[in-house]
């Protein structure tokens, strides 16, 4: 089920529920009322996901990612990925430091036009991202 915040346009996903009915604190379903609130989904983390569209680089010319910076805080450690064409996905783990400034540095190989990316907590730790950098470079030549 999906849930879209009219106010700020936010939208969460609730899996593993058939809920039928919704409010800000509470959930409906033949199986009974739930009340949201808390730090896990019945003992499990609840894990954050972000992704990004795959979109088109500044250039025609193939780019690699030399790498990434993030403006974020939280503890422990967060997964970042690039998304390729045809559902290409690739993901690195990556330290959170105490000084709100982290790199995840990702594989070399990676050569393309239309890039994604996405930011999730597998963990389920809180986290406040305020900021992703993707520096890439440019192939010389190679367009296909």
């Amino acid at each position: 089920m999906f849930v879209v915040n009219t106010l700020t346009g936010a939208v969460s996903e609730y899996s593993g529920h058939e809920f039928q009915s919704i409010t800000p604190t509470h959930g409906g379903s033949a199986a009974g009322l739930f009340a949201f609130g808390g730090d896990t989904d019945h003992g499990a983390p609840i894990v954050a996901q972000l992704r990004l569209p795959a979109t088109v680089r500044e250039s025609t010319l193939k780019q690699s990612i030399e790498m990434v910076y993030l403006s974020m805080q939280g503890q422990g450690e967060a997964e970042f990925a690039v998304y390729g064409p045809a559902a290409q996905a690739w993901r690195y783990r990556f330290a959170l430091r105490d000084s709100e400034q982290t790199r995840c540095p990702v594989g070399r190989g990676i050569r393309e036009n239309y890039m994604g990316f996405g930011l999730s907590t597998p963990d389920g730790q809180a986290f406040c991202l305020d900021r992703i950098e993707v520096l890439t470079a440019k192939s010389k030549t190679r367009r296909v």
